[in-house]
């Protein structure tokens, strides 16, 4: 194994998928790519954020997940990066992983909440099905 990649959002779940994925990247010497994917939802609204408030947001919510990260991978002492993407986060992580020939994409069983989900649908769901390559959904 060469390379893993790593969704996440800053979730619980995303930081057991990170443990995770930061033991098999120990054992087998492979690289860690970690992927956090700004998204934001066309609901046919207008958007009450505007363009600078928005990436206020998405600057602070990566620092945060980018944290996160750090605190669960850093004592594992295994090397890693940070890459961010917009779009789709399914569509994202496939893209990327193809990208950088990624052996496996790791991510938690779930994200953000019910609501969230019923407005994004299952990231780990549409991996599973769609993605190329093997998905690992840490539970």
């Amino acid at each position: 194994m060469r390379e893993i990649m790593i969704g996440v959002d800053g979730s619980d779940a995303a930081a057991d998928a990170t443990r995770r994925a930061g033991q098999l990247a120990k054992e087998t010497g492979a690289t860690l790519t970690v992927v956090h994917v700004h998204y934001l939802p066309s609901l046919g609204t207008p958007q009450v954020l505007g363009l600078e408030d928005l990436q206020a947001r998405w600057k602070e919510a990566d620092r945060l997940v980018t944290e996160r990260t750090a605190e669960v991978l850093d004592p594992l002492g295994v090397p890693w990066r940070f890459e961010v993407r917009t779009g789709e986060p399914a569509a994202e992580l496939e893209a990327l992983a193809a990208e950088h020939g990624a052996d496996v994409v790791v991510v938690g069983n779930r994200g953000h909440g019910l609501g969230h989900r019923l407005l994004l649908g299952s990231v780990s769901n549409r991996l599973v099905h769609h993605a190329d390559r093997p998905v690992l959904v840490a539970r």
